[in-house]
């Protein structure tokens, strides 16, 4: 890196350390401090962006999409029989128990009419997630490899940081004298607790069985309308867990950010979403309903894989039986409006199923387009690629203004305010 390279540097990354020189002299008068020690590697980690990958990576990119549409189709369909859907009771990945095991435990209480169905639903969601994503992945002229590489990037970057935090609560029940495991396994324990806690929740009134299922459906989705509101609306939520989400302009499966692997907000949301979905699950039915959740839970896939991917939306918007599904669950097209890059889109269509109810009580919905709207955040701005850059750059923002905003009620308002409210002082790392 020339003396040229490393000045661009630092005006471009100011947070990495700035040398200021005597008038007329090469004699240094102040070095301000650095994240890294060596500052050649501090400004490469967070200035380096991926390349376009040339035409000898083709075969590789073919490869790593047949093999990834594979895996996900797989994931999809043991994720589905593997823990009740979040819509009917706690079932988030991270959920306490082996797969196989619950797996095997739900084949168990279907009857042999339940078992038919489910198993050649699955087979056809496997081989139909399988297709699509390979479709939505396949190599085309205009399909942005290097945006692609650089999101994927910031979603292994997400994933490594949500174990990172597990790191950090091991090392402190190490320090405390719990051992490191037992903080490592912190998701583990507080997911049990959750889940003996709802247990204890009484049943309000037990209906029949589709009433129970309507009205179960229409309160877990209320919670999750308002819990995914505040992810727009709340500063903390939208810079440290949601905005990853939405930054990407061109949508695919493995470039799409797990949004429950917030750095380091994942403690804070995973316990009152297993609360609350736990919650609503329990209020109208005593029993779990395992053979209903499984039918919608693979329904559901069906069209989930529209909702993230730009190049579907018009094979989904097209099918009309792909569009009622979608309508239904409030997937396909329906989530795709959700990341519309188009003013006035920055708050629509957050609830799910019975049709988005949720979102035309409170006027949010906003029905699909026939043409496919932009994607990314209000106004299509440039991003930088860099994924180091795009992981933390919330963290950095809310560091920057606290760092150079004065006051007691402006540093709230910084960490608890709106995602409307812009300090005097500021910093957006992941625009250019």
């Amino acid at each position: 890196m020339d003396e040229t390279e490393v000045s661009r540097s630092l005006q471009a990354y100011p947070g990495l350390g700035r040398t200021v020189f005597r008038p007329g002299s090469d004699e240094p008068l102040h070095r301000k401090s650095r994240p890294f020690v060596l500052e050649g590697i501090s400004m490469r980690l967070f200035a380096w962006e991926p390349p376009e990958p040339g035409a000898r990576w083709e075969p590789w990119l073919r490869a790593g999409y047949a093999v990834f549409a594979v895996a996900f189709a797989l994931t999809v369909v043991v994720d589905a029989f593997a823990h009740e859907t979040v819509m009917l009771g706690l079932g988030l990945v991270d959920e306490a128990g082996f797969a196989l095991g619950r797996f095997e435990g739900q084949l168990a209480g279907l009857s042999p009419a339940w078992l038919v169905v489910m198993l050649s639903l699955a087979g056809f969601v496997l081989a139909w997630n399988g297709v699509m994503l390979y479709r939505g992945l396949s190599p085309a002229p205009a399909l942005p490899r290097r945006r692609i590489l650089s999101f994927f990037l910031l979603t292994v970057v997400l994933s490594l940081m949500f174990y990172l935090g597990l790191a950090l609560a091991g090392t402190a029940s190490a320090l405390a004298g719990h051992g490191f495991f037992f903080g490592f396994s912190l998701v583990r324990h507080y997911t049990e607790w959750c889940g003996a806690l709802v247990a204890r929740m009484p049943t309000v009134v037990n209906l029949p069985g589709p009433l129970a299922l309507v009205a179960t459906i229409a309160l877990g989705d209320l919670f999750q309308y308002w819990f995914h509101r505040l992810g727009h609306t709340w500063r903390p939520f939208w810079l440290l867990w949601h905005r990853p989400h939405h930054l990407n302009t061109y949508l695919t499966i493995p470039t799409t950010q797990p949004v429950f692997a917030a750095f380091p907000l994942f403690f804070i949301l995973s316990v009152p979403f297993l609360l609350g979905v736990g919650v609503c699950a329990k209020l109208f039915h005593s029993e779990a309903m395992i053979g209903e959740a499984l039918l919608l839970r693979m329904l559901g896939q069906i069209v989930l894989i529209g909702s993230h991917n730009t190049a579907l939306y018009s094979t989904f918007w097209r099918s009309r039986p792909l569009r009622v599904l979608s309508a239904f669950f409030g997937e396909g097209p329906y989530h795709y409006m959700h990341h519309s890059a188009l003013p006035g889109h920055s708050l629509i269509n957050l609830g799910g199923p019975l049709f988005m109810l949720w979102d035309r009580v409170f006027g949010t919905y906003v029905s699909p387009s026939e043409t496919q709207p932009p994607v990314g955040l209000q106004g299509s701005p440039r991003l930088h690629l860099n994924p180091l850059r795009l992981g933390l750059a919330g963290l950095w923002q809310l560091g920057y203004e606290l760092r150079h905003n004065r006051g007691i009620v402006t540093r709230l308002r910084v960490l608890f305010g709106s995602s409307n409210f812009a300090p005097a002082q500021s910093r957006d790392y992941v625009l250019r």
